[in-house]
């Protein structure tokens, strides 16, 4: 049997949620045992680096070049039509023009949440319009759907008419490099981002979706509450979407312009410093599929502030303070509380090392592994 695999997310210098996932997951697959005969065949635009395209036996690289857009659906679709793989794992969003098909073959892909259809408000036309073509190939077309929550294998269900016995739940982990840090660890990388020893933090793509505008505005309200001299600041991680405007905009006018803070990018070993080092971990998402920063969050041993809404608390527990995302002056309270009560914050740092245990990389790529050998 021929196991292939899209890597082109995983192979992304610059990873977020999904491309994370995917490397993890294919990472983690490579300790696998093979069965005999069985090969894995990982595709993508161009060779992968190392230590990602460093191979165990039995598994080989597909390089299939393309300069155009639509490599997934247009090159990756003319090689499944040629010279298609026994099952064919796509882990990020899309698949092939023409998936394996006919006897023996399968199609397994991830869907990780249903957002654009629950609050397209939060989405421009274009991306309502892309997503809604994506999904609704990957639904027709996969022998089988993989999803990170059972909240978001309820809402594909729901709202596709999907049948939930063909939906199989993998929820998902915290990368290795988040954990507890020593103070020297996190303020070298404080230093290095210029960052003051008190803030919240706030890691995700900043866009309509995941609320990051009620956040900075129940900052300010809340460094107005503090005063002159409040040393805290808000640090907020992530590249630029849908609504990233109207966050840069406000808080580039309030008061606590100064202490608000923007950083596109951070790898892995920087993020998690930070994490480590947050007073306390901000997550005002209005929709999740999972949220992997919850995660994180805990397993740095720090602090979690989250919005309270259903994957959020299907992923934290009673490891995390819970908060309405549309109610801006709950969050100010949040902000407050988890600057000045040391037990609380020592209560939800202990609560979420235990909590995270329950998650690994190992345990998601087990369930994985198995939903495509079944």
């Amino acid at each position: 049997m021929i196991l292939g695999i899209d890597a082109s997310s995983a192979a992304k210098p610059n990873k977020t949620g999904v491309e994370w996932y995917a490397y993890n997951l294919i990472q983690q697959f490579k300790t696998r045992p093979l069965a005999q005969g069985e090969r894995v065949r990982l595709y993508a635009p161009g060779p992968l680096p190392p230590p990602f395209g460093d191979l165990p036996a039995g598994w080989e690289t597909s390089v299939l070049p393309w300069n155009l857009p639509g490599w997934l659906r247009l090159r990756m679709g003319w090689e499944m039509k040629t010279n298609p793989p026994d099952v064919l794992f796509v882990p990020a969003q899309g698949l092939p023009a023409f998936p394996p098909r006919g006897p023996g073959k399968a199609t397994v892909t991830t869907v990780h949440d249903v957002a654009f259809r629950r609050l397209p408000g939060l989405y421009d036309a274009g991306s309502r319009r892309c997503l809604a073509a994506a999904k609704a190939r990957a639904l027709k077309a996969a022998t089988r759907i993989l999803t990170v929550s059972e909240f978001s294998r309820q809402e594909i269900a729901q709202v596709y008419k999907y049948p939930a016995d063909r939906i199989t739940v993998t929820p998902l982990a915290p990368g290795a490099a988040y954990r507890p840090h020593t103070a020297e660890e996190v303020n070298a990388f404080r230093a290095r981002y210029r960052v003051g020893a008190h803030y919240f933090l706030c890691i995700g793509r900043l866009e309509h979706r995941k609320n990051q505008l009620t956040l900075v505005r129940a900052f300010d309200q809340f460094k107005q509450r503090r005063g002159v001299g409040d040393p805290f600041e808000l640090v907020l991680v992530g590249p630029d979407g849908f609504g990233a405007s109207d966050v840069r905009a406000y808080a580039a006018a309030v008061p606590s312009a100064g202490s608000i803070r923007f950083i596109p990018y951070l790898e892995s070993d920087a993020a998690a410093a930070l994490m480590a080092g947050a007073t306390a971990f901000t997550f005002p998402s209005a929709y999740e599929g999972f949220g992997i920063p919850a995660l994180e969050a805990m397993a740095s041993g720090t602090p979690l502030i989250a919005s309270d809404i259903p994957p959020l608390r299907e992923a934290a527990g009673d490891a995390a303070l819970y908060v309405s995302p549309k109610e801006m002056d709950a969050w100010v309270e949040a902000l407050q509380r988890a600057a000045t009560d040391v037990p609380l914050r020592a209560a939800l740092r202990e609560k979420g090392l235990a909590r995270v245990k329950q998650f690994s990389w190992e345990k998601t790529a087990d369930l994985t592994w198995h939903a495509l050998h079944v």
